[in-house]
């Protein structure tokens, strides 16, 4: 019978298994994760709680093993269909610094689970020290500030995440962090302590200290099995990997030839989406316009399309003179990339626009009565 064995329960694992339920495999499915049932990974710094995607019995209904188990040897595939997928997401970076040991990670289940609990039977108060202030950072920080915690937030820029938001949306929403209570810092961390951090020269006392600042591919399995790795596992259009053809790779663990990795949600859905087409031989759907998101005390943060490209921003300001949208255009003019706070329908309808190829006239990105229904319809014929 053919086979596919998923090594790795995270969104792209997990959407695989389903992609291939809902599309009649035949075959028998497999999944090997360390953490046994499989849950979503971005309730864990926005509320610090694990949210499985589906039941167990979903597995047990549909036929897909679950084996709660951490894989170190994985052998390759000798019959033609069968097939092994790795979806090994990524692991937290290490500070390196003396004491680096007492810094927390925020990356799994088991982490959010023991910061919640810390957070929680702690007193009102409590001093939190965040290094970080990426998307991980930043998130867990407001999520600390909500539940009554002393909040340090220590990060090597002012404008954190530039080249995903932009760099005047990073600014305004890394600053948004002290008007909500948040003491804000910028600086390097040079040592730790039990209950303390050394940030340039400046002792900062915590109970809690986590450390954010970044994740690294994992790809140890990979190199093991002879793979190409670099800055990822390297694979095709199709996800199959460069030298083992029924070896896929896919998520954050993956990178596809010419391409940077991509670190985000929806592209781990699409990967399983491409994946599943690979192994059952039907047509795939190519990836879209990048996205994502982010929820940090109460606003709702979307970016669209590739910052890193742009050569100029176009801000459009709200009612109250404060950053909206922000649009990046690239050096021919065309629109590339936009990131939003609340944007509603923006983000879709930008992400529309780019695809097609479509850049509204500069007066309609700034103009905020132009809604996302009526961005661009001047260029329409």
């Amino acid at each position: 019978m053919p086979s596919v064995h998923i090594v790795g329960g995270g969104v792209a694992g997990f959407s695989l298994a389903r992609e291939l339920v809902n599309k009649g495999y035949s075959g028998s499915i497999k999944i090997s994760d360390p953490e046994g049932l499989p849950y979503d990974r971005p309730p864990l710094s926005k509320s610090l709680q694990r949210e499985h995607f589906v039941p167990l019995s979903w597995f047990e209904e549909h036929g897909v093993g679950l084996v709660q188990e951490s894989v170190t040897e994985l052998s390759v595939p000798t019959e033609p269909d069968d097939w092994v997928v790795l979806a090994t997401g990524t692991t937290p970076n290490k500070l390196q610094v003396p004491g680096a040991e007492y810094a927390r990670s925020l990356h799994s289940g088991e982490d959010a689970v023991f910061l919640s609990s810390m957070l929680e039977d702690g007193m009102f108060g409590q001093r939190v020290l965040v290094i970080g202030a990426g998307l991980v950072g930043a998130e867990f920080a407001a999520t600390a500030k909500m539940l009554g915690a002393q909040v340090t937030l220590v990060s090597s820029s002012s404008a954190p995440l530039s080249k995903v938001l932009g760099t005047d949306m990073a600014t305004a929403l890394h600053a948004e962090h002290s008007r909500r209570g948040i003491t804000s810092m910028t600086g390097a961390v040079t040592e730790l302590g039990p209950t303390h951090a050394m940030v340039s020269g400046r002792r900062i006392d915590a109970e809690i200290i986590v450390a954010a600042i970044g994740v690294t591919a994992e790809t140890t399995l990979a190199a093991d099995m002879g793979l190409e790795i670099n800055d990822g596992i390297v694979v095709d259009e199709s996800l199959r990997t460069t030298s083992q053809r029924q070896v896929l790779a896919i998520g954050d663990a993956a990178r596809m030839v010419q391409r940077p990795r991509a670190v985000h949600w929806e592209a781990a859905m699409e990967d399983a989406a491409i994946a599943a087409a690979t192994i059952m031989g039907t047509e795939a759907t190519a990836h879209s316009v990048p996205w994502f998101w982010s929820d940090r005390h109460d606003s709702h943060v979307e970016t669209v399309g590739d910052f890193g490209k742009a050569s100029r921003t176009i801000s459009r300001l709200n009612r109250r003179g404060q950053l909206q949208v922000l649009f990046g255009l690239d050096e021919s003019g065309s629109l590339i990339a936009a990131s939003m706070v609340d944007g509603g329908l923006m983000s879709k309808a930008v992400k529309r626009l780019i695809a097609r190829g479509v850049t509204p006239s500069i007066e309609e990105l700034r103009d905020p009565l132009v809604g996302p229904r009526d961005l661009g319809r001047q260029d329409r014929t």
